[in-house]
């Protein structure tokens, strides 16, 4: 069967583009690497070259396989070099100007019929159809496991005008790399953001953000097998990162996701105690608690808005976690915990939060129906 993508051009040459250039060469498909700033394209395309080699003298791949995978990669700083992808992905920060000027500027370039993928963060693709020639081969992606992890799975969300064929073209696409796809719809930010989101927001707001006892709670987790930890990820992002990311889903949802400064934590923004004042939360633990239910509420109410169906999100939440070792994600560890307990769980929180989080609809339906009948309904 003729492969979906027989070349890919890939925008931007930074930490995030890298995983996916790699593993689209492993397989064997040829990749277009274009960034403007041809200095920061030659530390990058070194960089695949140093990988490969170093694969080469640990005795895990022969001299052949190495020259025939960089045989299949391309530098490049010029637009007009991907005339030959059926295929084109933007790894480049967010930024509305940008982007649309390099979708322009891909359009020239590739035929109508080739679907644009691009990274986004706090933009959405609807936002960015709009003066696009072809916007129906638009649409979201978003590599799941990178940074630290490599891949393991692609989300693929669709905007309002994104043609149906586009998305079946990125699902078979991500098919071809032997990752699974994750569909989902145009729900601000899609579904592994807005986890990462709530991931932030309610590590900072517990943890009135203190460094020492965001490490307390990292720690807990980590023994708990999750390996995106919510400090060390923000750590890695950066203070401005996270704000960005933040503010971007509080313009959706309002305070339900704390956007403000560290010491407007510190100052008592929420009245939800930090680990050491106060004799309702005692321990770590039960912080980690707390911050689980927050994420599980989340991933509810997704389902209820119909961002993506309860599949995806909990394989995506599995994912974006690392919860693979137990074969489910925030939804699956729900069922398991019992939806009624979860309920009480997240009343609790809405309790100390003094309502900034609310049960989803969907969550308190399913959490009284299963208190009463025990049917699993997941």
């Amino acid at each position: 069967m003729r492969a979906p993508v027989q070349k890919l051009g890939v925008i931007g040459a930074n930490r995030y583009s890298a995983p996916l250039v790699h593993w689209v060469l492993a397989r064997g498909y040829p990749v277009v690497w274009l960034e403007k700033e041809f200095s920061s394209l030659e530390v990058h395309l070194e960089s695949v070259r140093n990988g490969l080699s170093k694969a080469v003298h640990a005795g895990q791949m022969t001299a052949l396989a190495r020259d025939s995978i960089l045989s299949l990669l391309s530098g490049t700083t010029q637009y007009s070099d991907l005339s030959g992808c059926n295929m084109v992905v933007d790894m480049n920060p967010d930024d509305p100007e940008e982007k649309r000027e390099v979708i322009g500027r891909i359009e020239k370039y590739i035929s109508p019929e080739s679907p644009i993928g691009i990274s986004l963060d706090t933009l959405t693709v609807t936002q960015l159809a709009g003066e696009v020639l072809h916007p129906g081969r638009l649409f979201r992606l978003r590599p799941i496991g990178l940074p630290p992890r490599t891949l393991v799975g692609l989300e693929i969300v669709a905007g309002r005008k994104t043609d149906p064929v586009t998305i079946q073209t990125a699902s078979d696409f991500s098919l071809m790399l032997e990752l699974p796809p994750m569909i989902a719809h145009e729900g601000p930010g899609g579904v592994a953001n807005r986890l990462l989101a709530r991931c932030f927001s309610e590590a900072r707001v517990l943890t009135r953000a203190d460094r020492k006892h965001l490490s307390d709670l990292d720690a807990e987790l980590r023994r708990r097998g999750w390996e995106t930890l919510p400090g060390e990820t923000m750590e890695k992002i950066g203070r401005s990162g996270v704000r960005q990311i933040l503010a971007f889903f509080h313009r959706f949802y309002g305070d339900t996701f704390f956007v403000g400064e560290d010491d407007e934590i510190r100052g008592g923004y929420s009245r939800l105690p930090s680990l050491s004042e106060t004799t309702e939360i005692r321990t770590v633990s039960e912080i980690a608690d707390l911050w689980i239910l927050s994420l599980q509420n989340e991933a509810v109410q997704m389902v209820y808005e119909n961002v993506a169906s309860w599949e995806t999100v909990d394989r995506v939440s599995e994912m974006v976690f690392g919860l693979v070792p137990d074969k489910a994600g925030l939804l699956g560890r729900g069922a398991a915990r019992g939806w009624s307990v979860v309920l009480s769980g997240v009343w609790t929180l809405s309790s100390l939060t003094s309502g900034r989080i609310w049960p989803s609809p969907l969550l308190h339906l399913i959490g009284i129906e299963s208190r009463y009948d025990g049917r699993n309904l997941t």
